[in-house]
């Protein structure tokens, strides 16, 4: 299983959307099966159905945007999503049946199709949990436009990773991407792998624009450890 699509930071008591995907070992058919996205208490806070076909780039991979509504409390928040399994497929269909006993999502057994199914063995998919972790922060005041470009050419660079305090993005194809934040000081990072890093700080007490001219790193690679959240 996997979660990702989360913004971050979301705002508190607003809502948002988390796309959860759920991988058969055997590359069975899941469509339509159900996932349950759950709070730190437990409490079921959102569901959905997996998808009709796999995922784009994907041979396997079923997955379904979940809506959610994050909690009012401003901080790191760790919820779990579910599958619950209890199903069987054949690789081209899915119909009810009885979950195995082990955990992973991974075919438990192999079972005897009804009469008239075919001759295709069924799978019981046992159930799966993914945890993930999330962001809330205060509902942000103004908006900090960043430009990057190439320091030599000045042409703009796509994909490079912007944070403003717990606030990220990426830039787009102009080399620009627009960030809404809170009011007070910030922390700047900017991030592409092959360009030297940037870092600042800046004082938002309304709308901003800033531009960062990035230029190459002898080094290509980012560092391993670097994290955000």
């Amino acid at each position: 299983m996997a979660v990702w699509g989360v913004l971050s930071p979301v705002v508190a008591g607003r809502a948002f959307t988390a796309t959860v995907g759920v991988k058969c070992a055997a590359g069975c058919r899941l469509s339509g099966m159900p996932v349950v996205v759950r709070d730190a208490s437990g409490a079921a806070a959102g569901e959905g159905r997996l998808g009709e076909g796999p995922s784009p780039g994907s041979r396997a991979l079923y997955a379904a945007e979940v809506s959610l509504v994050a909690p009012d409390e401003t901080g790191v928040h760790a919820w779990t999503a579910d599958f619950a399994g209890g199903a069987f497929s054949d690789g081209d269909e899915a119909v009810p049946g009885r979950a195995g006993r082990e955990t992973g999502g991974r075919p438990e057994r192999t079972v005897t199709r009804p009469e008239g199914a075919g001759d295709r063995p069924e799978v019981a998919h046992a159930s799966s949990s993914a945890t993930f972790s999330f962001r809330t922060a205060g509902p942000p005041d103004h908006r900090v436009t960043v430009t990057v470009r190439e320091r030599e050419t000045g042409a703009p660079i796509a994909r490079a990773e912007v944070r403003i305090g717990h606030y990220r993005g990426a830039t787009g194809a102009d080399g620009r991407v627009a960030l809404d934040v809170a009011a007070g000081e910030h922390d700047v990072s900017v991030r592409k792998a092959g360009y030297e890093p940037h870092a600042n700080r800046v004082a938002v007490t309304s709308d901003v624009a800033l531009r960062v001219d990035a230029g190459r790193a002898p080094d290509p690679d980012l560092d391993d450890d670097h994290i955000w959240m």
